[in-house]
């Protein structure tokens, strides 16, 4: 009875790793270098990286550094401050830091020095950001990064396309520019309607060549479209769910559709894959339930906080619809 006891006491988060929607070994490696302070082990293997490899790691070598900006800036004026990949990885890590501190919340339930703080954080990112450009014109990570500086420091409309096609012009099928696009353009910071949004993810799911995971980047939309519903419309709670089932059914069949188009038998591996996969698993369960939960085992119990977040703590959403 015992070892039943046991068992049955088992959170049900148990096993479950946040925000390394990875299947990269060395990455993994190299945020266990950063972990214990071994920046150049990490610092080695991000130079090896290219196209959504790239993007990918720049986020999980941050996402271990928040915190750290000061290590990772004494780093770089050690190196004469033009490294690429460290300017590249500094920017990225203090647009976490900033994020972190302003919080998910929506403006009103930010204080002002929590807007403070963020904005002086997104001012030396912008700074960094540019450096990175500089010393890696052809990269087009930096202007991915670049995007959510854009977001914090509220650019305008334009200024948000004129980056997204920086970014496609030096790697066309990027993962990251086209998903920051959807989230620059989501109603939240500027008014701009759901349709629009939506009609840009779906024509980029479209244009996706067979096999590739851009063709996601539509997941990212209908997730961000049903947080609006959610959390920024007048509405009481009934309809509220009944807007976001209405929504997630109007669009379950072009997302299944991307999700077949980019799981051809046969293609290579992504690195954006676990990404994707953690946003059909958020959509599909109610609607195509084979497929999310073929997305959530695809997963490797690597749970991104978004989408998951928009339903409480990311682990527990997961779990609630994965593990019950």
């Amino acid at each position: 009875m015992g070892i039943f006891t046991r068992k049955n006491r088992l959170p049900r988060t148990d096993g479950l790793v946040l925000d390394r929607t990875w299947s990269d070994r060395d990455l993994d490696a190299a945020v266990a270098a950063v972990e214990v302070g071994d920046f150049d082990t990490a610092l080695a293997g991000f130079k090896a990286q290219t196209g959504d490899r790239r993007a990918v790691w720049n986020g999980g070598l941050a996402e271990a550094a928040i915190g750290r900006s000061e290590q990772l800036e004494a780093r770089l004026e050690e190196l004469g401050g033009r490294d690429p990949e460290l300017l590249l990885w500094l920017a990225q890590t203090l647009v976490l830091e900033g994020w972190r501190i302003r919080s998910g919340q929506q403006a009103k339930y930010v204080s002002e020095q929590q807007f403070a703080t963020f904005h002086d954080i997104l001012r030396t990112a912008y700074e960094v950001v540019g450096l990175a450009i500089e010393t890696a014109p052809d990269d087009a990570t930096p202007w991915t990064v670049y995007q959510w500086v854009a977001i914090g420091l509220g650019a305008d409309l334009e200024t948000h396309e004129a980056l997204f096609q920086e970014a496609i012009a030096r790697h066309p099928a990027s993962y990251a520019a086209h998903g920051n696009k959807v989230h620059a353009i989501a109603p939240k910071w500027y008014g701009t309607s759901l349709d629009e949004m939506l009609a840009f993810a779906a024509e980029t799911a479209d244009r996706a060549a067979p096999g590739s995971v851009l063709g996601a980047v539509l997941a990212k939309a209908v997730a961000e479209a049903r947080l609006h519903v959610f959390s920024f419309t007048d509405a009481n709670a009934v309809k509220k769910v009944a807007a976001a089932t209405k929504l997630t059914s109007k669009w379950a069949d072009p997302l299944l559709a991307s999700r077949q188009k980019w799981l051809q038998p046969g293609r290579s591996p992504e690195a954006p894959d676990l990404d994707a996969h953690n946003y059909y698993a958020y959509l599909l369960k109610n609607v195509h339930s084979d497929e999310g939960q073929a997305s959530a085992d695809a997963m490797f119990n690597r749970v991104s906080t978004l989408p998951w977040a928009y339903s409480g703590d990311p682990l527990e959403a997961f779990a609630e619809k994965y593990r019950r």
